[in-house]
């Protein structure tokens, strides 16, 4: 079985299936990179209403997936798999897109651009640290400062610098870039 075969599940893949294939890696790409940077989004990208927005969006690009089934003739297969199934992805997947949607349009897009055409920056922020025993996350985190309000509300920091500050209120430096889309945070440093 060649690399065709496992990526497309033929070795003669239509042109609608390399387009949906990469447009499918893509968007991983740009998911899993959003999930693990440091950014806080500018105020304007952040809040209730983008949450709503986004919802919106999810349901709209819903109804474009369910057209694309029906007009290929999967709707049946969506279907008849069951009313409470069938409701569940109704349900669930807006929510899925609107926030994958949300991920790339407002944290890692802005990141991308802030990190090629945002001004250097150094800030001083009151901020707080706190050990949170986490299997998926980090153990030592910053909170307050800038990621109130960002997603996640947190910075990472290292075992050493959270011994140094445990619990507390401490003062730090962050370093990054900054443009009218958001604030990319690249280093943390004590201001002892």
């Amino acid at each position: 079985m060649g690399w065709k075969q496992a990526a497309f599940g033929t070795e003669q893949p239509t042109r609608e299936q390399w387009i949906g294939t990469s447009a499918a890696v893509a968007v991983l790409i740009l998911v899993l990179a959003g999930m693990f940077v440091d950014f806080v989004p500018a105020p304007a990208l952040q809040g209730i209403h983008m949450a709503v927005i986004f919802l919106i969006i999810g349901v709209i690009e819903t109804a474009l997936l369910f057209a694309h089934a029906r007009r290929k003739g999967r709707m049946g297969q969506l279907a008849g798999q069951g009313l409470p199934r069938f409701l569940f992805l109704l349900l669930a997947i807006p929510l899925m897109l609107g926030f994958v949607s949300w991920l790339i349009a407002i944290k890692t897009l802005p990141w991308a651009f802030t990190r090629l055409f945002g001004s250097e920056v150094r800030e001083i922020h009151a901020m707080e640290t706190r050990y949170s025993r986490s299997r998926r996350s980090c153990d030592h985190r910053l909170y307050g400062g800038p990621m109130e309000g960002a997603f996640p509300s947190y910075l990472c920091v290292r075992e050493a610098f959270y011994d140094r500050h445990p619990n507390q209120q401490v003062e730090v430096l962050l370093a990054g870039r900054r443009s009218v889309l958001g604030f990319s945070i690249q280093h943390v440093y004590s201001q002892d």
